[in-house]
């Protein structure tokens, strides 16, 4: 996996999207996106993670899905 590869996932009626970046200390942080299926790209959720930092960008992809799919959890929470 490159630096700029996103990494996307079916989750829960959601498409998860993850997206590494490399931080400035060397490190590997994410941004993901989530969209309902069947709703436009523009209602979809887009979050960063800046915090903390992964040693590789294929970590932090791992790590942005795990994040994503607890907030779709979330939101489906009755």
């Amino acid at each position: 996996m490159n630096d700029t590869t996103a990494r996307s996932e079916q989750y829960r009626g959601f498409t998860i999207s993850v997206t590494p970046q490399k931080d400035n200390d060397d490190l590997w942080d994410f941004t993901y996106r989530l969209q309902r299926d069947g709703e436009p790209e523009a209602q979809a959720i887009t979050r960063s993670r800046t915090l903390g930092g992964y040693p590789a960008p294929d970590t932090a992809c791992i790590a942005g899905l795990e994040v994503a799919k607890t907030e779709v959890d979330n939101l489906l929470r009755p």
